[in-house]
């Protein structure tokens, strides 16, 4: 049974709460990358996750998926990460109209490393939540990221917050 790790609300985090979750989190993965890559840091980039080339979504929009089967989880998505990337989340926000799923639950590497609760998150924070705790994923494991379904065929338009660290050139090359 995985660790129900904490999804803050946005409202109870400090006014910089959101960014230090976030900056911390690309310095911890920025220098993991380096270190198992044997790379500069500045040989890296940091960008934001692609729904649909890093998770297999299909469109560039998070969009709406439907739940088929209340009261169990659903795939959002499933794989293998590539090699050299490492892809990292520290937050989600569902849309205000559908809180039709309940959960996340991320599966890293055969074993459930966190299940994000998300009805605790606030109307006032846009239903957005950040988790210090972040998740991450390196390059060749294998994951599912899956949603508890309350509601069968209801919307969940589900974004996951997070980013991607790898190698100049595979993706961006500034």
């Amino acid at each position: 049974m995985a660790a129900l790790s904490q999804l803050v609300p946005l409202s109870e985090l400090d006014p910089n709460g959101a960014a230090s979750i976030r900056n911390a989190a690309i310095k911890q993965v920025l220098a993991e990358a380096a270190k198992a890559l044997n790379y500069p840091e500045d040989r890296l980039v940091v960008r934001d996750i692609r729904p649909d080339i890093d998770l297999d979504y299909g469109t560039e929009d998070w969009g709406e998926k439907t739940g088929a089967t209340a009261g169990a989880y659903e795939t959002m998505s499933t794989g293998t990460n590539v090699d050299q990337r490492w892809m990292c989340f520290y937050g989600v926000q569902v849309h205000a109209d559908h809180l039709s799923c309940s959960m996340l639950k991320f599966n890293i590497g055969g074993s459930d490393r966190a299940i994000w609760a998300l009805q605790p998150l606030k109307l006032e924070d846009g239903f957005a939540g950040y988790s210090p705790a972040v998740m991450v994923i390196p390059p060749n494991a294998p994951y599912t990221i899956s949603r508890y379904v309350v509601y069968a065929n209801s919307g969940a338009p589900i974004v996951l917050k997070g980013f991607c660290v790898e190698p100049r050139g595979k993706v961006v090359s500034p």
